[in-house]
């Protein structure tokens, strides 16, 4: 039985107040609290006077008086002071704010006697081998007990009950966000005296109906992955599908690697965790925002769907990454994976041209530590560590060869002599003037060809002709070829690729009631890339450079309150930086071009070469875009253990700020094709030319971006959830 009241999944029925008039209450509705602008009710289907039942997220709108409705986000004065003292002190009041999407595991079971009777008060206590973290829990009255927020890993188990002998359970392996169900029936004897369980058939998944697929830590170091990411694990799940595409796989593609379908579902509407906390980023939709080291990966999970009420955010699954912790010892771990053009085929293309391989370099590269740290006052009265460490860095550094596959104007048609100019099928393109009518035979109006197709001097527009003077000369022309197809190869350019990974982890134990950890992810990616072969100074087309800068903070802390009480809190920032520049089209002086100073003091900001987009050849220049995502979580949430039921109940709070800077502040310019068409709304495959049309300065439109737009979204999901046992 599971509810939620604000913006995740229900799964059950959620009472209500009847509504009468002039009457204010409470009434269940979508988006308000999510940051959106446009109000809107979502389907409600009453079950009974009093019950209403809840199929999609939901926020909450205020039913005012004689039935006026006003979302949340509206309120003002008094009502918005009230509503703001209300959410205060409900948030207050639970403190357990929110870890909606768990990635630790559960144990969960009976203890019995020999005889299958109920064993009160048995003391359940699971030990993490890697580094000796123990919890404790305590059997009721029914025998009941659960260990919640167990980091992944292989455990043992220990139970000591009075009157009995102890149980050792060993090798008993959690996954991520697993609920085990582990029954432990103990045998009349002394405590010294102990039963020893060292093997046992693999556990049924019999604590939970959520479908999870998890590739462990094992997998995840031995399984070979395509550029070391490990979101690629996802593809080992059934109903998971990839649909990016594949050659973008690298732990910088973001964008790409976030296009995941689970079970049918949207693509690229799916929820990404580290360590349980936010790791999406809204540039590009919903990319992945930090993208983790392989070797600092301890198991990796997608949540294909979810009868647990704390799942929520999500149009698809939950794909959750969970990193490794430090241990009792210390370890050290190096790696390089290389690519070289010695060990490369060459390119169908450069063979049928009798060119070389071209030059191919990757380095992937990096090391690992971890373990305990050894400090007088941080050692528990036993002697044992209570603190424990792991650092992990990679760099990544590629230079990639393109075959830049370019379209310029032929030397003669800069000066406007198009009459070598052909179509695909080589036939002649005939050249009209706009400023020349003329009719048809039939009365129709139409325009008169240039003579000879050439554009004479006095109508060259100046603002094309300087331009033009930015654009290369063709290196690759065939004769009765049309010259807008591709004329300018460059086979010999690498494209370069830098990036650094960093994870910093430190967890700390103080006791078998308290433990908590801080974890600071980054990564910086620098790609230097042209493609229109203008790779310096204005004109350039390309990513000089393209970043993608992340950071990730997370500090989580759990506290044992009593056998039956566990409270987690986790607060975490996650903000990530996606800007292309376009290097060498900034701080240009635009009147060099001859555009007039009217339009040039209408441009905000620095100036910029412009973007010159002419149909049928290579775009020259290229502005800035910068988008910003700060997500900040507060999150955790309780779990309280009453007889048969477990009950957890927690709120999930975002606050999601958006920063985006479209274009720079640049102007785009474009040439159209249909100024020299003989008919300007009817295309022909032998008249009119994109650049004949800019040359005489008719160009398709022109616009400029000053905007920047700022987005902020609220996110607010309170859930509870009890699991109730019927029978053991």
């Amino acid at each position: 039985m599971a509810a939620s009241a604000l913006g995740a999944r229900t799964t059950g029925t959620i009472p209500i107040s009847r509504i009468e008039d002039r009457m204010v209450s409470f009434v269940i509705a979508p988006w308000i609290l999510s940051g959106e602008s446009t109000p809107g009710f979502g389907v409600v289907r009453t079950s009974g006077p009093e019950t209403a039942f809840f199929r999609r997220p939901v926020d909450i709108y205020l039913r005012a008086t004689r039935g006026r409705r006003r979302p949340l986000g509206s309120l003002n004065g008094g009502r918005m002071r009230l509503f703001v003292k209300f959410t205060v002190t409900f948030l207050c009041l639970l403190l357990a704010v929110a870890s909606a999407q768990e990635f630790r595991a559960t144990i969960s079971g009976y203890v019995y006697d020999a005889t299958g009777a109920a064993v009160p008060n048995a003391t359940v206590q699971a030990t993490n081998v890697a580094n000796n973290e123990s919890t404790t829990g305590t059997s009721d009255s029914s025998g009941a007990y659960t260990i919640p927020f167990l980091r992944p890993g292989q455990y043992k188990v220990v139970v000591t009950a009075k009157g009995f002998k102890t149980y050792n359970r060993e090798n008993l392996v959690l996954e991520v966000g697993k609920i085990v169900g582990l029954n432990i029936n103990l045998e009349v004897g002394q405590l010294t005296e102990s039963i020893n369980v060292t093997a046992e058939t693999a556990l049924l998944e019999t604590q939970s109906a959520s479908r999870v697929g998890v590739v462990n830590t094992t997998q995840v170091a031995e399984l070979p992955l395509n550029s070391r990411n490990p979101f690629m694990l996802g593809s080992m799940m059934s109903g998971v599908t990839f649909r990016g595409a594949a050659i973008w796989q690298r732990p910088f593609d973001n964008g790409a690697i976030a296009e995941w379908s689970v079970n049918g579902g949207r693509q690229s509407n799916n929820e990404f965790l580290m360590d349980g906390a936010p790791n999406n980023g809204q540039a590009g939709g919903n990319n992945i925002a930090y993208v983790p080291i392989v070797d600092a990966v301890q198991e990796f999970s997608v949540q294909q769907n979810s009868y647990d009420a704390a799942y929520g955010k999500t149009g698809g699954g939950v794909f959750n990454v969970v990193l490794k912790s430090g241990g009792t010892q210390h370890h050290i771990t190096a790696w390089e994976f290389l690519r070289r053009k010695w060990g490369d085929a060459n390119t169908f293309q450069n063979n049928s041209r009798g060119e070389p391989r071209a030059a191919h370099r990757l380095d992937q590269y990096g090391f690992q530590l971890d373990g305990p740290i050894y400090f007088p006052g941080l050692l528990k009265k036993d002697g044992a560590v209570k603190l424990f460490y792991l650092g992990s860095y990679e760099g990544y550094y590629e230079e990639w060869p393109q075959i830049l596959q370019n379209s310029y104007p032929a030397m003669e048609m800069r000066n406007g002599d198009f009459s070598r100019l052909r179509n695909a099928a080589g036939n002649p393109v005939t050249i009209y003037n706009p400023y020349n009518p003329g009719t048809d035979a039939s009365g129709n109006p139409i325009r008169q060809p240039f003579a000879n197709n050439i554009v004479p001097q006095s109508m060259i527009n100046p603002v094309a002709r300087a331009v033009t003077r930015f654009m290369p000369e063709p290196n690759a022309t065939t004769t009765g070829v049309r010259y807008s197809t591709v004329n300018r190869i460059n086979s010999t350019y690498a494209a370069t690729d830098d990036f650094y990974n960093l994870i910093l982890k430190f967890d700390w134990n103080f006791g078998d009631k308290h433990r908590a950890f801080i974890r600071h992810a980054s990564n910086d990616r620098t790609e230097d890339r042209c493609v229109n072969d203008i790779c310096a100074g204005p004109g350039m087309d390309g990513q000089q450079p393209f970043q993608r800068i992340n950071d990730a903070y997370v500090l989580d802390w759990i506290s044992t309150l009593s056998p039956t009480t566990v409270l987690n809190i986790r607060a975490s920032h996650n903000r990530f930086i996606e800007k292309g520049f376009g290097r060498g089209n900034e701080a240009f002086d635009l009147a060099s071009l001859g555009l007039p100073s009217s339009l040039i003091s209408q441009i905000p900001g620095p100036a910029y070469f412009g973007r010159w987009n002419i149909n049928g050849y290579s775009s020259l220049g290229r502005g800035q875009g910068i988008n910003i995502t700060n997500n900040y979580n507060l999150a955790g949430s309780v779990n309280k253990i009453i007889g048969s039921h477990s009950m957890k109940f927690g709120v999930d709070l975002r606050r999601i700020h958006f920063i985006q800077q479209n274009s720079g502040d640049i102007l785009s310019f474009t040439g159209e094709t249909r100024w020299t068409q003989r008919l300007f709304n009817q295309g022909e495959p032998d008249a009119g030319d994109g650049y004949a049309s800019f040359l005489i300065g008719g160009i398709g439109g022109s616009s400029n971006f000053p905007l920047y737009p700022f987005f902020q979204q609220w996110y607010f999901a309170p859930y509870f959830q009890d699991d109730w046992k019927v029978t053991p």
